[in-house]
């Protein structure tokens, strides 16, 4: 029996109108324990709610978990590198005490990404600005000269979007009118209806340099040249040389198992293999959940979710079947991801050369000096097939954090690259028979740019397709690894949708959303901190008992 002062047992009635003797009640209920969710709960628990998280999976944290996959070795599957979260109030004013009463420690890369072309030279994005556009001049001096101009720029634009990621989004309308108010925020929202390719083509003379950042920008999970990525592209770059990106020691579960804590710590209560099936609803006003087996946990304030768009109706049967239908309308990102986690018995040696200064960088790309091929591909994303160009990524994370490794010598790979989410043929599930093949291709592509890397260096692989990912967690439906598309029709007051960019759902009561699906979006971005604010903001509790910065 809970203990709680604020928990009771009472009998009810499963579906199949079994009584059962189980049900307990909470302030708040939390469904799902990604980042977002346990960031929100980790907060209204420091403000004194009485807070329980449920989470179907064993394991907690969504796309911020590791994995062993031989011993000594330490994995992260989805989030790997992280820079936007070191700009939140939540690390930057340590609001949740990960950092002072957790112990959570973070190693930093010298640059967020490079480009290794298959010609052998390459291009490396230092966090520091001059230092990168040295390597651009190789290039192009003229190229080398606007980068460092355009960077500039979008560091300066970067307060405009920065503020606007902590908070609630204004609506639409009424934030293109304020940003309309300014020279400055004129130039940003015309970057904002642009496509990234738009403005590289405007921009850059050189193959290198537009293939280098084109490449980068799909890693938001839309192709270059979809109008609403210069967004993107602003942002990124921004970020990349405003900060370091940086990973946790121990892993990513590291970042998951310290907030955890801070939410034990304030008091709260997290359970796994705990499947919710439905938000229960009385008089429009939600009152708790049901588990899938038959388990009801009543929310004496409020249920939050980290629903996606797609499930609210099914999770939420009493939701307005037009706002249904409109949430069910969301699009997801145009292509997902392959990943595989290898233990390697060596560092990998680059034909490139140079290795040490390949060596900086957090994120390798591997890409074809083939521009025409580059923009291609997103095509096939699109249409659900498998591409016969191939772009790798790696993280060689172990490099700056040696305990996820059994020695110096051995190298924890993260080998990634894009894919079509639904195969044209045999749909999502085709997967099953398409990953093996396709894993091969990528690692047979990367191997093509080592000197030293073949399978007998391999120790263990692990491999996760869309399906995988699909499986793994309701967020990524079809392998959607950042919720929906961020395209410029799904971002800030209208992510997911107009109607839910304020995080709760019209008609419903009590009821709240979080979620990669949500503003500001997908990647590790402590989004669950903006759905606390709006929360207690509802409920008129003064925002300084919980944040450090409003």
């Amino acid at each position: 029996m809970c203990t709680k002062p604020s928990c009771y047992v009472h009998a009810y009635k499963n579906n199949n109108g079994r009584q059962i003797l189980n049900s307990s009640s909470y302030d708040v209920v939390v469904v799902g324990a990604g980042s977002n969710s346990l960031v929100a709960a980790a907060y209204l628990a420091k403000i004194g709610k009485n807070v329980i998280v449920l989470e179907k999976n064993e394991q907690c944290g969504g796309g911020v978990t590791s994995i062993s996959i031989a011993p000594g070795f330490i994995h992260d599957p989805h989030a790997g590198g992280m820079s936007r979260i070191l700009a939140t109030p939540v690390l930057k004013h340590d609001e949740l005490g990960l950092v002072s009463k957790y112990g959570l420690e973070f190693r930093g890369f010298g640059a967020g990404f490079a480009t290794i072309f298959d010609t052998g030279d390459g291009i490396v994005a230092y966090t520091d600005i001059d230092r990168t556009c040295e390597g651009i001049a190789r290039f192009s001096q003229k190229d080398a000269d606007t980068y460092s101009r355009f960077v500039r720029e979008c560091i300066a634009l970067q307060p405009l979007l920065g503020k606007g990621a902590s908070a609630v989004p204004l609506p639409t309308g009424p934030f293109i009118t304020m940003l309309d108010s300014s020279a400055q925020g004129r130039r940003l929202v015309d970057m904002m209806f642009k496509s990234a390719y738009d403005i590289l083509e405007d921009l850059f003379e050189s193959t290198e340099v537009r293939v280098h950042l084109m490449k980068w920008v799909a890693e938001a999970m839309e192709g270059p040249e979809v109008k609403g990525t210069g967004l993107t592209l602003i942002g990124l770059l921004a970020l990349v040389h405003s900060y370091q990106m940086q990973i946790p020691v121990g892993g990513s579960q590291a970042l998951t198992d310290a907030i955890l804590k801070s939410i034990k710590g304030f008091g709260g209560t997290v359970r796994t293999s705990a499947e919710v099936t439905r938000i229960n609803i009385q008089s429009g006003r939600a009152t708790g959940v049901t588990l899938s087996d038959g388990e009801v946990i009543n929310a004496k304030d409020a249920v939050l979710g980290c629903i996606h768009p797609w499930n609210l109706a099914k999770i939420i049967p009493e939701i307005d079947p037009d706002l249904a239908r409109a949430a069910r309308s969301t699009k997801l990102s145009n292509h997902g991801a392959m990943n595989q986690q290898i233990a390697l018995s060596e560092w990998p040696k680059f034909k490139a050369g140079q290795d040490e200064k390949w060596a900086e960088a957090a994120c390798i790309e591997y890409v074809h000096k083939d521009e025409r091929a580059v923009r291609k591909v997103f095509d096939d994303y699109r249409y659900g097939d498998i591409p016969t160009h191939l772009s790798p990524l790696t993280m060689q994370n172990s490099r700056k954090d040696p305990s996820r490794a059994p020695s110096s010598e051995h190298c924890a790979l993260y080998l990634y690259h894009f894919a079509p989410r639904v195969l044209s043929k045999g749909g999502l599930n085709g997967w099953e028979q398409q990953k093996q093949p396709f894993a091969d291709a990528i690692w047979e592509e990367f191997k093509s740019y080592t000197t030293n890397i073949d399978d007998s260096k391999v120790i263990a692989r692990h491999i996760e397709s869309p399906l995988d990912m699909h499986n793994h967690s309701a967020s990524m439906m079809t392998g959607d690894i950042f919720g929906i598309g961020h395209t410029i029709g799904q971002m800030m007051g209208r992510r997911p949708i107009a109607e839910l960019s304020q995080y709760n759902v019209p008609g419903l009561e009590a009821f709240y959303l979080t979620g990669p699906f949500m503003h500001p979006g997908g990647a590790v971005s402590f989004g669950g901190r903006i759905t606390a604010m709006k929360m207690m903001m509802d409920w008129k509790i003064d925002l300084k008992t919980a944040f450090e910065i409003v």
